[in-house]
């Protein structure tokens, strides 16, 4: 489609939440205004301006004003809908993350934080992390370059947890290994070991996780690195996060930080024409 920039009006458009919310991704928002006016080719000098009246990580409520922009209005109709729905699911992730950090309570003082995972949506990893941040909570690794994991299929694919360690610990540059566990066989053969420092303490039970952290703790340390032993719960289901914390693990990871945000809403109304 094809329009006459110089018939085009400059306009000022209000940006309001339509939920109860946490503001999380903001930051991005500028640079989705200047790129959609660059790839438009509409030749107008001015890039857009927008009026910030609510900071990242802010709690706003429904019809609450976030932002003015000022700018072409083509520019702003045509990136309207790219940035209410990147703002919509960054800030649903970052609410969502803060209202289970800030319902639960009685965490031991030993705890370290509850972390996201990478079941992401695909393209949007590093600003569903980010979100998560901005409501409170942790990240796990953004992939193989900052953090190598041996899981279930890789000791199947190895033939063993010898043998899968064996395949990442001499290989790796500059980041450590953590193992899964799903059974207190496999704890034992990786106590054993002695190589790897970080368990993953998967889809065990509240009794389970209690034994296995207690077998743990008893041995302090990896007997090759020396370096103390760091815990972390996933696949927790239905039990509580208080009570999984409980049984003295370091982290919880869960995938619902980001998977299980309920929907919010906002909106983009153009106020008036300049």
């Amino acid at each position: 489609m094809h329009f006459d920039i110089s018939k085009e009006p400059f306009c000022e458009a209000e940006l309001r939440s339509k939920s109860n919310a946490v503001i999380s991704g903001s930051i991005f928002i500028q640079d989705i205004f200047d790129i959609t006016q660059e790839l438009l080719g509409f030749g107008v000098s001015e890039k857009p301006v927008i009026e910030w009246l609510k900071q990242e990580g802010d709690s706003v409520s429904n019809g609450d004003l976030i932002a003015k922009i000022y700018g072409c209005s083509q520019t702003i109709l045509k990136a309207e809908r790219t940035v209410l729905n990147l703002l919509s699911h960054m800030s649903e992730i970052s609410t969502h993350t803060k209202k289970i950090l800030s319902s639960t309570h009685d965490f031991p003082e030993t705890f370290k934080g509850i972390l996201d995972t990478r079941k992401n949506r695909p393209g949007l990893r590093y600003f569903e992390k980010y979100a998560v941040r901005i409501g409170g909570g942790k990240n796990h690794r953004l992939g193989f370059f900052d953090g190598d994991m041996i899981k279930d299929n890789d000791i199947v694919t190895a033939g063993s947890i010898t043998a899968a360690i064996d395949q990442k610990f001499d290989s790796r540059y500059m980041t450590d290994i953590q193992i899964e566990v799903q059974s207190f066989e496999q704890l034992d053969q990786v106590l054993e070991d002695g190589r790897v420092h970080m368990l993953l303490l998967d889809n065990m039970n509240l009794s389970n996780l209690k034994d296995a952290v207690d077998r743990i703790r008893q041995v302090g340390k990896a007997s090759v690195t020396k370096k103390p032993y760091i815990l972390e719960a996933s696949g927790i289901g239905d039990l509580g996060f208080s009570e999984v914390a409980s049984t003295g693990v370091d982290y919880i990871s869960t995938s619902g930080l980001v998977r299980s945000a309920p929907p919010l809403d906002f909106n983009l109304k153009i106020a008036r024409l300049a």
